[in-house]
This record gives structure tokens, sequence and C-alpha cells, in this order.
């Protein structure tokens, strides 16, 4: 399982080189990387930086989230299990060590750089552009603030600075990369064997108990919370609003033209720089219709000339109000004379009248729904706003359900994918409900939340159930045959060990097979370049290309051992096969980089004062695997 931690992660000098914003949004959890966080609960003091629990805390958290998109088992337990506290702590510090010796070599990095660097992010864009509203809901849903991405992004800057200069001109020699390449044409030549995990007897209760709490984590069950909840109905809010004859009349004054009280014109139009022109494509209007003569007088087809159907005001607005009152004093089918504005000269006809615009009779049911949405728009606003006033007047939950009149469900612990032992999976709304209940503590209080399409709902985190395995008694069948299996599993071992010892004796592989009563080895021959383009190699394989010559390795596999073993290594000849090593001589170019930056940051820390509180990080690790109670 640490393998698909560290996979997953990288290596983190890589991403300090390449991380900017996928290490903001992945990786970075320093509260204050340019000035240190608070003193308490030290992980790491680097140089004036210091790196406490929370911080470390918080990238856990985030990272877990992030993780559980590729595999919903994983538990805050499990990766603090498998090493990913330390792996963390590995960032910050390195992160912060980086930015320290930056800082200190007088390297900065503005506001405006990090300007720069934002609105060019693909994520933050809507329709190609920077988009404020998207920028700040996908900094909500990673849990950061403004001010702490931005302080995060300058560090990401800051690093890079010091990285690329020296990053970017390496090179790799010719033999380097030949004798890479080497490696990838030898070929190695050996055999495998099979010890199965034969049945030896049933596992007692005792040893069932110590395998269950060996492997506690394949039983975790994930965080569970519980929450409180009330809808808001907007619906019913808005139907309680009553809209006065007044406000409607007065609405309907104010802005006509939206609720279709202005008469319309289909209008045609021609705009030319200069007034002799404009004349002469009036007259040539009254001669031969206003579409001829904007064909030959200006060049202008049919669909130059079309305005479209519009009121006086949208008219006035596109072109002036000298315009549009000429225009709409015209009958259907008139001609105007040349009117200046900013644009030009006009020469607009009237191709039809449109509508005669609506009395107030006529549009009163629009004016008053749309009021009463608005006021209703308004009276939820004023209810939210209500309730978070009551928040941080310090009312219960309850408290204010009971003002407001909101009924109040309570729901038993479910994990974020809203999944419950005998439960049913929750759906629709309650599932968004549950997801939201992992984004705040306890401690927050009522929140409202909006599920989208108008609906809200306020809602209260209420239980923290932390990952932890069930009882024994409740899985005792699975950990007995799990233990079972595990006596199986030992047993085989023993005997493909033994097959390993014998050899190393001096006896010949078949013959040590023969010996334990196993089958004759199956014959292997390989190359990596064989392998290379695999998509999942197995662990076998791995042993026995990366064995040497003479070497026995036992490796796990489905249902027993594998015995795998290297006779021999031929060496092979790279120049054989066309392009391999230049395909080599990229390949090592592309991981220069990685292990340059790796050295500066191992740098960086030996360069800057760095104390790191080993005792905290594995009292931190203890607390979220529970290992310390154990």
């Amino acid at each position: 399982m640490i393998s698909f931690f560290r996979r997953y992660l990288t290596s983190w000098p890589v991403l300090v080189l390449f991380g900017l914003i996928l290490v903001a949004f992945a990786i970075t959890g320093v509260n204050d990387p340019l000035g240190g966080s608070a003193p308490g609960s030290a992980v790491a003091k680097v140089g004036s930086r210091t790196i406490t629990e929370p911080d470390v805390l918080e990238a856990l958290d985030r990272q877990v989230r992030d993780l559980r998109q590729r595999d919903p088992s994983v538990t805050q337990a499990m990766a603090a299990r498998e090493g990913l506290v330390e792996l963390i702590a590995d960032q910050l510090i390195g992160r912060a060590a980086m930015e320290e010796m930056a800082s200190d070599a007088g390297l900065g990095a503005s506001e405006t750089a990090a300007d720069e660097v934002i609105v060019g992010i693909p994520a933050f864009q809507s329709g190609g552009k920077f988009d404020q509203a998207t920028y700040e809901r996908l900094l909500a849903q990673q849990g950061l603030t403004d001010r702490k991405f931005r302080q995060s992004l300058r560090g990401d800057l800051l690093r890079e600075q010091v990285v690329k200069p020296i990053t970017g001109a390496l090179a790799v020699p010719d033999g380097v990369a030949e004798l890479y390449a080497r490696l990838l044409v030898d070929r190695h030549e050996g055999g495998i064997a099979l010890v199965p995990a034969a049945p030896v007897g049933q596992a007692t209760a005792a040893e069932a108990e110590a395998w269950f709490k060996a492997n506690a984590a394949r039983f975790t069950i994930p965080e569970r919370r519980g929450f409180r909840y009330a809808f808001i109905d907007n619906a019913a809010i808005t139907d309680g609003i009553t809209v006065s004859e007044k406000a409607v009349a007065d609405a309907f004054a104010k802005d006509p033209a939206k609720y279709g009280a202005s008469p319309t014109r289909v209008l045609e139009q021609v705009v030319v720089p200069d007034e002799a022109k404009a004349k002469a494509l009036a007259a040539a209007a009254a001669r031969q219709g206003f579409a001829a003569a904007a064909q030959s007088v200006a060049g202008f087809g049919a669909a130059d000339i079309a305005v479209g159907t519009l009121t006086e005001a949208a008219f006035a607005k596109a072109t002036s109000a000298d315009v549009a009152k000429a225009a709409f004093a015209l009958p259907a089918g008139g001609v105007s004379a040349p009117i200046k504005s900013a644009l030009g000269w006009h020469v607009v006809r009237v191709a039809a009248l449109g509508s005669g615009g609506k009395t107030l009779d006529q549009a009163r049911a629009a004016v008053a729904a749309d009021l009463k949405q608005r006021l209703g728009q308004d009276a939820v606003a004023d209810v939210v706003n209500g309730i978070e006033d009551g928040v941080e007047a310090g009312k219960s939950f309850a408290d204010i359900a009971k003002e407001l009149k909101l009924t109040v469900i309570t729901q038993s612990p479910v994990t974020e994918k809203g999944i419950a032992a005998g439960q049913p999976p929750l759906s629709g709304d309650l599932a968004t409900i549950a997801a939201r209940a992992f984004k705040h503590e306890s401690a927050d209080g009522p929140v409202v939340e909006d599920l989208g399409g108008g609906r809200l709902v306020v809602m209260e985190t209420a239980t923290v159930l932390p990952a932890a395995p069930p009882p024994l008694k409740e899985v005792m069948p699975l950990a007995m045959a799990g233990a079972t299996q595990d006596k199986a599993m030992k047993a085989a071992k023993a005997k493909a060990d033994a097959v390993v010892a014998a050899i190393a004796k001096g006896t010949v592989f078949p013959k040590a097979l023969a010996d334990a009563g196993l089958p004759s080895p199956r014959p292997l021959v390989a190359r990596r370049l064989d392998l290379a383009n695999a998509r999942d190699v197995p662990e076998a394989a791995r042993a026995f290309m990366n064995g040497a010559p003479g070497s026995t390795q036992v490796v796990a596999v489905p249902g027993g051992w594998a015995i795998v073993h290297v006779d021999r290594i031929v060496p092979g000849d790279p120049r054989a096969v066309p392009g391999m090593i230049e395909q080599t001589r990229r390949e090592l170019g592309a991981a220069l980089p990685e292990e340059m930056a790796e050295g500066l940051a191992k740098a960086s820390i030996a360069a800057v004062k760095t104390d790191r509180n080993n005792a905290a990080i594995r009292a931190l690790r203890q607390r979220l695997t529970g290992d310390g109670a154990q």
C-alpha cells in the first residue's frame, strides 16, 4: 500500500520543480509558508519558519480526500499507517527550506507574478477568461483562502527561481546513455517455481485475534459523521409575499420596455462616413428602393442593413437618441433623411411596425410575478442572514429552527459517500448533504448550504466517528478465514525459504526443488526491453529482472509464493536496436531535473538551520492510527 501513496504523490522534489498549482491544491498545507505558523505543536523549525501539527494535518486531510477519488477505501488512519504523515512532513520541510534559502539569496515573488499565474490557470477560467467566481469556488472546495493560496503560490515561484536555472541545461553524455541502454537489452536467464499455500489446519481463536490486530487496517470502517438538517422552503417563503398595486404600477412605469410596454419597429439602416453619400443613398432609395440603393451606393447587402425588431430605447442605445427618435416618427415603409451621430451618417427605413406595446393591465400579471420573485429572493436572503447572525450570537440549531419554524431531521453517522452498515446508501439531496457534513466540523455550528436550483438547507455536523476497525466479534468469521490462510502462507513461505537456503549451500535450483517435493522450475528468459511497455508487470517478473546472476528470491503471489532464480545475464548490444541509445538519452534527460531538484532540496535543508521534531511526528502518526492506544 505504501507504494500506492508514493506513486501517487510522486517525488516531492519533482513537485518542488513542477508543482505550482498541482502542489498548491494537492500537497501544500503550510498555513503561512512565508511567515511561519504559531510555534505551538511544532513538527519542524526551518530557519525562521515553523511547521506545526495543524499544517501537517491540513495537508494530510486534503491529500486523503484527493486519494479517495482514486480509491474510496483509503482512510486517514490507513494513510497515516502507510507513512503518509512522514512523507508530508518531508515535503513541507523541503519546501520551506528551499523558500528560506531563496529568500536569503534575495529572491522574491510579487503579487503581480502571482496574479499572472492565477489568471493563466485553465481551471480558474470560464470562456477562456479568468473568472473570479470560479476561482473562489474551487478554493473553497479545497478548503483554501485567497491569502493562503497566494502565499503557497509565491513559495512555488520562489522554488522555481532556484531550480530552473540549474536544471534547464542538463544533458546526458553518450557513454552514460549507452550504459543504461545496455541494461535494457541484457538477456536474463533462469527459472521460476510456485509454492502453493496448501491448507495446514484451522486457525485458533487466539490466532484469529492476533491476525485481526495485525491486519486491522483491512477492516477499518471509514470516518463517519452524523448531522442535523432542515430545508429552507423557498416556495413557502415566496408564496407568503403579497405585491401591492402601487408596487406593480411603479415597476411598470420605471422599466416599461422590460414588460413589453414600449412599441417596436422592424428597422433597416445604412451608416456611411459622409453626408453627401448619405444624401445620395436617400435619393436612390426613393427611386429604386432601400435595399437596392444600399447595395448600389454603399455596397451593403440585405444582411448588412437588417437591424431587427427594437424599441426606441434599444435603438437609441445602439445609435443615438436623435436617430431613434427620427426612425420611430416614420410610417411603415418610410425612409429617413440623413441623421448624424458619433458613428457617422444614418439613413433608416421602417420595414414594418412591430407591437404597439402592452398597457399596465396587460402586463400586470408579468410585473407582479417578477416583483414577487425578487421579493422572495430578498426574503430568503434575510432568512439566511438571520441564521448566520444567530450562529454568531451563539444560538443553537434548535433555537434557530424554532424561530424559523423549520423541521429538523437527524441523520445517523454515515461515510462521506452516504453509506452505513446495513442501510441503503443515501441518494439525492441527502447524499449531497452528507458530503457537505465532511466539510464542516461540529464546532462550526449551523451553516447554510446551497444545493443548487434555488434549494437551501441549514445543517450542522453533530457527530464525528473516526475511522476505526469494528469489534472483533462482528468480523470473527472473516478473521478466522484470514488467520487460516495466513497459517498456510507462512507454512508455504517456510518451505520456499528452505529451498533458498539449500541453494545458498550449493544445491542447484532444480534439485533443491525436487528435495522439497516441488515440481521442476519453469524456464524464464527476458529482457527489460520486453517488459518496458507492459501495463502490470508481476512482482515475480520484477524480481527476476532485478536479480543478480546466481541469486534466488521468494516473492508473494496470489495463493502462495514464487521462487525466482537467475542463472546468468547475457550482455546485449543496444546498438542493434534502432534508436535505443537516443531514446534512453531522452528518458534520462527527463529524469535529471528530478535528481537535481532532489539534491537542491537536500542541500537547502543542510544549508538552512532545520530542527525536525521526530517525536512530534511519531506522536501524530500514532494518534491518527490509534497504534498508541494499542
